[in-house]
């Protein structure tokens, strides 16, 4: 016998999915790794370059506190700005829906980071930016991605570059936590 789901039901059940979604922009940061691998992403040699990082965000979202420590542990120092609506600054940098995440940060370059971009996969894309290029998204939140930390949860993610004419390509592949530090 087949379960049958009504019209509240499925609302339910996206509302609870939300819920989760969004549960990692709590009031409070996550607990991070306690000895984080200094491997980057890319098995290279990135290391820190630094730089000035300025950062929209909400004001309560503690996912985005958690990736701001990560990177000012990083090198970069950061400024953060709370504006009324993160939809206008996506708009005004033109990032598409499908790679936005819970913030947007914008590098003393010009180059555009949307969401919990790994320092090393960051500091790599700084020191040899593709042509055509204008940054890097991870959309969404991963779980384990910097500022998700979730304990020992980690989910496999795509750091996506985003190119001058609004297209994107996979720049990274994370498939492991320690990937995602010095």
């Amino acid at each position: 016998m087949g379960m049958r789901t009504g019209r509240r039901g499925l609302i339910g059940l996206a509302l609870a999915g939300g819920a989760i979604a969004l549960s990692g922009c709590g009031s409070e940061a996550p607990s991070r790794p306690s000895t984080p691998s200094r491997t980057p992403a890319q098995g290279g040699s990135a290391t820190p370059v630094g730089g000035d990082l300025a950062v929209s965000k909400d004001p309560t979202c503690g996912c985005c506190g958690g990736w701001i420590e990560h990177a000012e542990d990083s090198g970069f120092t950061v400024t953060v700005d709370h504006p009324d609506s993160l939809d206008d600054v996506f708009a005004a940098h033109d990032v598409a829906a499908d790679v936005q995440s819970c913030h947007l940060t914008r590098h003393s370059s010009g180059a555009l980071f949307v969401g919990h971009v790994p320092a090393p996969i960051l500091a790599s894309y700084l020191a040899d930016r593709p042509a055509g290029s204008r940054g890097l998204s991870v959309p969404g939140m991963p779980v384990g991605s910097p500022g998700m930390e979730a304990g020992d949860d980690f989910e496999p993610y795509a750091v996506l570059l985003l190119h001058e004419d609004g297209s994107t390509s996979t720049f990274a592949e994370v498939t492991r936590a320690s990937e995602q530090y010095f």
